[in-house]
């Protein structure tokens, strides 16, 4: 399970770990017109409204993840860039406005990809969850050591 591998990184110290209830994510995907995937939704299910400190620094939690889709066409379209977002895609982070993560909506646990706003595309992860494992275990690599004496209190 997400919620506790992050946990366990010591991510929830200084911000609870909230999920949503499957009314909210069904709100998200009659919103955003698609049907999410099972790994996003588990997700959700752990962490959609906070994962503690993990992605503290972008927008991804709900109620914003209903809009990040539309933000991000509007960032292209007054960028000029040349992007179209699939219909079937659903924008899960934001960040300071000008970097998106999404996925398209056709697999259990999608790749995920990095579009800015002057429409570049990268490729991300190979998965949503291979994603969330990456930025946990980035976190426990780069960052943990300023929390780390609240971290081993807690141990």
């Amino acid at each position: 399970m997400l919620k506790e591998k992050i946990i366990s990184a010591g991510l929830d110290i200084k911000r609870p770990i909230l999920g949503l209830s499957d009314e909210e994510i069904e709100e998200i995907e009659r919103h955003q017109a698609v049907k999410l995937p099972a790994q996003y939704k588990l997700f959700l299910k752990e962490c959609g409204k906070s994962a503690g400190l993990l992605f503290n620094d972008v927008d991804f939690s709900f109620p914003s993840l209903k809009y990040l889709k539309q933000e991000l066409k509007v960032a292209i379209e007054e960028n000029g860039a040349d992007f179209l977002i699939a219909d079937n895609a659903f924008v899960f982070s934001a960040y300071q406005g000008s970097q998106y993560l999404y996925f398209i909506c056709d697999q259990d646990d999608p790749p995920t990809f990095r579009v800015y706003d002057d429409g570049t595309v990268e490729s991300g992860a190979d998965s949503f969850s291979e994603l969330i494992e990456k930025v946990i275990e980035d976190w426990r690599s780069t960052l943990s050591d300023e929390h780390l004496p609240e971290i081993e209190k807690k141990a």
